[in-house]
């Protein structure tokens, strides 16, 4: 049994879907945030404007026209606040024009603003794929994610806060929330502004019959997808207690079960790889990371039914 990423038909696409552009504050405008992309070779992006009144509360769209370029209309959500005083930030992918933003004014923190989980779910209403942003950098706590019911994702990678404060992982607490038994799957974005070098280091391959909004947004809100630093995962099955991973040259594979449970083989240019995983806990969650010889590292979503 191949995992869901590997067993759909279609191709897979490559896409950061965690950017803003000069209607925020972003440096590029949006048609030369595109530009960059398309000249790294990503397949799509969404530019995720900061949702806020002082942007006009942007849901950034595109002028051009790219051939074999998609983009997903979306935005980086806010309201107050968390556990720590800090604002919430939330991506929703697939917002339509009429949703009704939240009274966020700015970056300052509102004491009567809407809570977390009502903007969770109105995006979730509305049809959007949500994610929880930049855990370690603003401080989110297990306690905070309690409030939020049926997000899609964390981010376990965001490379603006990694190279800027080192805050850029959110292995912590991603695992902490399986532990507790809430499914959830994990992005690698970029949090791109143009500012600094903070493009081009996290992104996510997405399996989808086509390159187009829909069918995109509906393979991420299946969990069909992967993301990376660097490394590509060509396949990950699992048939009886035999886990199998094939995947561009490596030198480490690692499977992470519940709790401190794991296994790992490491040596020089790994492709394929078998690992028996009888003695990890059952009826829980394993997930799988490789890691090139550079140090970078891909990701799969979590398995809770093997």
């Amino acid at each position: 049994m191949s995992l869901k990423a590997f067993k759909k038909k279609g191709r897979f696409y490559k896409g950061n879907i965690h950017t803003h552009s000069n209607l925020s504050d972003g440096r590029l405008f949006p048609d030369d945030v595109c530009k960059a992309y398309i000249d790294r070779g990503y397949d799509f992006i969404s530019i995720t404007d900061h949702f806020l009144g002082m942007f006009n509360y942007p849901l950034t769209r595109i002028k051009s026209n790219f051939k074999d370029f998609c983009t997903i209309p979306g935005a980086e959500l806010h309201t107050s606040k968390m556990k720590n005083g800090e604002l919430w930030h939330i991506l929703a992918l697939g917002l339509k024009e009429n949703f009704t933003p939240p009274n966020q004014p700015s970056f300052l923190i509102e004491d009567n603003s809407e809570s977390a989980e009502k903007l969770v779910s109105r995006c979730l209403d509305a049809g959007a794929f949500v994610s929880l942003t930049h855990p370690e950098w603003n401080g989110l706590t297990l306690e905070d994610t309690n409030d939020i019911q049926n997000a899609h994702a964390i981010e376990i990678y965001n490379h603006s806060s990694a190279i800027e404060c080192d805050r850029g992982y959110g292995l912590a607490i991603f695992e902490q929330m399986l532990n507790k038994g809430k499914p959830i799957n994990i992005i690698a974005t970029d949090d791109a502004h143009f500012q600094t070098s903070d493009a081009f280091g996290g992104w996510i391959m997405v399996k989808a019959e086509n390159n187009n909004a829909i069918d995109l947004l509906e393979s991420l809100k299946k969990g069909e997808y992967y993301s990376s630093q660097g490394p590509d995962i060509f396949d990950i099955s699992i048939n009886n207690n035999e886990l199998s991973v094939s995947c561009s040259s490596v030198e480490c594979v690692i499977v992470s079960g519940y709790g401190s449970s794991s296994l790992y083989k490491k040596k020089p240019e790994i492709k394929n790889i078998v690992f028996q995983i009888g003695s990890l806990p059952k009826n829980k969650w394993i997930r799988v990371t490789i890691v090139d010889k550079s140090g970078k590292k891909a990701w799969s979503n979590p398995v809770f039914d093997y």
